[in-house]
C-alpha cells in the first residue's frame, strides 16, 4: 500500500459501520494497536497508528432499523469524475454519486463491481506525496 491519496489504485481508507463503533475502535486498540485520532463528524471515529490515519468507523444503519455491518474500502483514484464516467460501461454501476469528504480532503463515492460487490473510490486533495 502507498501513500494515502498518493498513488492510483491503493487502497487508501477504510471505513467499518458497526454495532458500536466504540466498541469496535476498543477491540481494534486491543488487538493491532490502533488509536482514536478524532471524530470529525459525531459518530464518525478516526482511527490510525503514530501520526497515520487509516480509517473510520460509524454505527450502521440501513434504513427502517435494520444494522448491516461490513467494511468498505477506498480505492484512490486520481480523476473521480473520469473513473465514475467508465463504471457502467465495465459493467459496473454508481450507487453513491460523487460527494464531498468534510474538511476539504476530496471526494468519495460508492460502485457496484459486475459481480454486485460494492467498494468506494476517493479523489483525495493532493497533499505532499513521498517517492
Amino acid at each position: 500500500m502507498g501513500q494515502q491519496g498518493c498513488t492510483q489504485g491503493d487502497l487508501g481508507w477504510s471505513e467499518l459501520h458497526t454495532s458500536s463503533a466504540t466498541g469496535a475502535l476498543d477491540f481494534y486498540a486491543a488487538l493491532v494497536g490502533w488509536e482514536k485520532k478524532g471524530e470529525p463528524m459525531p459518530g464518525y471515529h478516526v482511527f490510525g497508528r503514530g501520526g497515520e490515519m487509516l480509517g473510520g468507523m460509524t454505527d450502521a444503519h440501513c434504513g427502517e432499523g435494520e444494522k448491516k455491518m461490513h467494511w468498505m474500502p477506498y480505492i484512490t483514484v486520481d480523476d473521480l469524475d473520469a473513473t465514475l464516467a467508465k463504471v457502467e460501461g465495465l459493467g459496473g454501476k454508481v450507487i453513491m454519486p460523487a460527494m464531498a469528504i468534510p474538511n476539504d480532503g476530496g471526494r468519495i463515492a460508492i460502485i457496484k463491481d459486475p459481480q454486485g460487490v460494492a467498494t468506494g473510490l476517493a479523489q483525495y486533495v493532493k497533499k505532499e506525496c513521498t517517492a
